[in-house]
């Protein structure tokens, strides 16, 4: 008998990136973004703007965190501003962190910190939205 091999090409899991600069550490989607996770779908829509991942200026803090991700924190920042639930935005930033390539040592704590102290951001978007 023969053998027969073949590969499935997994389906990216985010959609190109397109950004432009707005200012003071501020970006703005030039095209819609997406990120397809195994549980949930997301779509941000062009014209959505992030700061990627907001970190406390604690100068030990923001060396270890800032700059990790960009595609997760894009993704984090829109469920968090549609209050699509805290948890559901947090396990999804979680999975989006491993699928963008994030090592476990890097995505562990920035994902505990969100649990621990991302629930004031996310009042006040939910504030924003009344």
């Amino acid at each position: 008998m023969e053998k027969r091999e073949f590969r499935l090409n997994a389906q990216p899991r985010f959609s190109e990136l397109r950004l432009e600069y707005v200012s003071a550490g501020r970006w703005r989607l030039t095209k819609a973004f997406m990120y397809f996770g195994d549980n949930i779908n997301v779509v941000v829509p062009s014209g959505f703007t992030t700061d990627f991942d907001s970190v406390p200026r604690v100068p030990v803090l923001y060396a270890a965190f800032k700059g990790h991700t960009t595609q997760a924190a894009i993704t984090h920042d829109y469920l968090y501003r549609e209050q699509v639930g805290k948890a559901i935005a947090d396990s999804t930033f979680l999975a989006a962190m491993e699928h963008e390539g994030l090592p476990l040592r890097r995505r562990l704590p920035i994902y505990w910190g969100v649990v621990l102290f991302g629930g004031p951001t996310y009042k006040r978007y939910g504030r924003k939205a009344l």
